[in-house]
């Protein structure tokens, strides 16, 4: 076929390279049968057709016969301007290798994906790759296009990585300043609680249930391995995201206009994942709210342990702090380290201590559960949870386990999930839901294995025995822990007569997911 470029102009000519699967070293000697690639072979001839520079480069054959130029020498010896793979499950990996390869080679060319692989699963290319783009089916038409220049809202075909730009600080300030607090309806929510608790209601439940959440930081860069918001930002832009807050005149200046638009509110909850993360500038903050005397307006906050010494906690007493939310998570220091919280378990009871001196309720997030938790760092942390909640000023959550969340670093390291198969109502797809992360000890993933058998049930007559209107984890803390307990002693008696007797009955959607689990309720907002 007649080449086109004496036809075009120096400007649209490209230089485009394909590269087929790559099965990997050993590939000479395996059993498979080799044939030329003819996907990439029909690509580079079309783009050869109208106009362009185009080869392609077959892995395997230069694996069996090392005859002419390897993929390094191949990409280095042209300025490609795309560069393009073809990707196939069974050589995802190294395929993803040669990406590398070509983005450090030839850093300022467009690199691609395609094929079928690539087509189902373009999330993994893009997030784990170098590329920018996946062409879903065909690819004559959409990198014919992009060969072209045309814009990527032109091209069928595609999906695009664009990079996220963060927020600056004044940017931050301006958007969440922006945000129309006098014409959000809070009380149509705070009435749906009323309706909940009927003749139950009283001041001190208006006092939880009237309450308004405020943003006043980006993120929080601890990076604890079951999170996925601390690594939002960082992961969207492909950046080292700082962390940027709200000035403390500009978070006063949204919780005047709160108070004075809601007249009904009793609490502003600073729903960071650590509020108190710059202890210099929550004192200053805390200093601004005594100074404007909100008079009864109480504030709580999500806070580390590691942020809590007494002059922060101090300072959150006297600007009307009654509740701290802290992800203390285990009273295992092993536990906590598998996590990578950056806690020192010893620090945890002075600080809770300290804000029991002054007055300030900490509601101690628990997860009981992980994958490489013992049955001792289980027992252990249960056992102190059910001594702390003697004292009614505690307060705790309870989580069974490990949720593998998608950007997380334990989704990434774990594959063993309890997971089941749901139906997408009024259409022909399903989806594979992930609830927890099973444990790898056989013990702890009985313990797990056995909660999920029987919560659901222990939890509707608990619920009905105590009259309790609004399920949530306060209400429930204690009852979790002691059948936690109660399993844990069962499994430790099997294991000293001659055996564990295992359980298979696990029900499907037992976790957060199924809206026919009380857990759906009691977990709500937990993410």
């Amino acid at each position: 076929m007649e080449n086109n470029y004496s036809k075009k102009q120096e400007s649209e000519f490209k230089k485009i390279l394909f590269v087929s699967p790559d099965s990997g070293g050993g590939v000479a000697i395996s059993s498979q049968f080799h044939s030329p690639p003819l996907g990439v072979m029909r690509l580079a001839g079309y783009l050869t057709s109208k106009g362009h520079h185009a080869e392609y480069f077959d892995p395997n054959l230069y694996e069996c016969n090392k005859e002419g130029l390897s993929l390094k020498e191949t990409i280095k010896k042209e300025n490609w301007d795309i560069i393009g793979f073809s990707i196939l499950d069974d050589t995802l990996m190294q395929d993803i290798q040669n990406i590398y390869l070509a983005n450090k080679l030839c850093p300022k060319a467009l690199i691609l994906a395609g094929g079928i692989h690539a087509q189902f699963d373009y999330q993994t290319i893009l997030d784990k790759t170098p590329c920018k783009l996946v062409v879903l089916g065909e690819g004559e038409i959409p990198i014919t296009m992009l060969a072209e220049g045309r814009s990527y809202n032109e091209i069928p075909g595609i999906v695009v990585k664009n990079n996220a730009k963060p927020l600056t600080e004044k940017l931050f300030n301006e958007a969440t300043h922006s945000i129309p607090w006098e014409k959000i309806n809070y009380e149509a929510y705070w009435d749906i609680y009323k309706k909940i608790y009927g003749d139950e209601w009283s001041d001190e439940v208006a006092n939880s249930v009237n309450t308004i959440r405020v943003f006043s930081r980006n993120r929080c860069p601890v990076g604890c391995k079951y999170c996925s918001s601390t690594f939002q930002l960082t992961a969207a832009s492909e950046l080292k995201v700082p962390v940027i807050s709200q000035t403390e005149e500009n978070l006063i200046h949204v919780i005047k206009r709160i108070k004075d638009s809601h007249p009904k509110v009793r609490m502003i909850y600073l729903t960071d994942d650590d509020f108190i993360i710059n202890k210099k500038s929550v004192i200053r903050f805390c200093q601004k709210v005594v100074e404007n005397n909100f008079g009864n307006l109480r504030f709580m906050a999500f806070a580390r342990i590691t942020d809590l010494n007494e002059e922060v906690i101090k300072w959150l007493s006297k600007a009307n702090f009654c509740k701290l939310n802290i992800g203390v998570e285990s009273f295992s220091q092993r536990v906590l380290d598998e996590m990578g919280k950056r806690c020192d378990v010893r620090e945890i009871e002075p600080a809770l201590k300290l804000l029991k001196k002054y007055n300030i309720q900490p509601f101690m997030n628990i997860i009981m559960t992980t994958p490489k938790s013992k049955i001792e760092d289980v027992e252990f942390t249960v056992d102190k949870c059910i001594e702390l909640l003697q004292d009614p000023f505690y307060l705790a959550g309870p989580i069974i386990g490990i949720m593998p969340l998608k950007g997380t670093i334990f989704y990434e390291e774990n594959y063993d999930f309890k997971s089941y198969i749901t139906e997408i109502e009024g259409t022909p797809h399903k989806l594979r839901r992930d609830d927890f992360i099973w444990p790898k000890d056989p013990l702890v993933r009985e313990i797990l294995k056995r909660y999920l058998a029987w919560q659901d049930t222990i939890q509707k007559e608990f619920v009905k025995k105590n009259k309790v209107r609004h399920q949530n984890q306060d209400n429930l803390a204690m009852m979790h822990f002691k059948h936690v307990k109660k399993i844990i002693n069962e499994i430790k008696s099997e294991v000293a007569n001659g055996g564990l007797i295992s359980s298979n009955k696990i029900l499907d959607g037992a976790g957060r997911w199924s809206k026919d689990s009380p857990l759906s309720n009691a977990y709500a907002g937990r993410d």
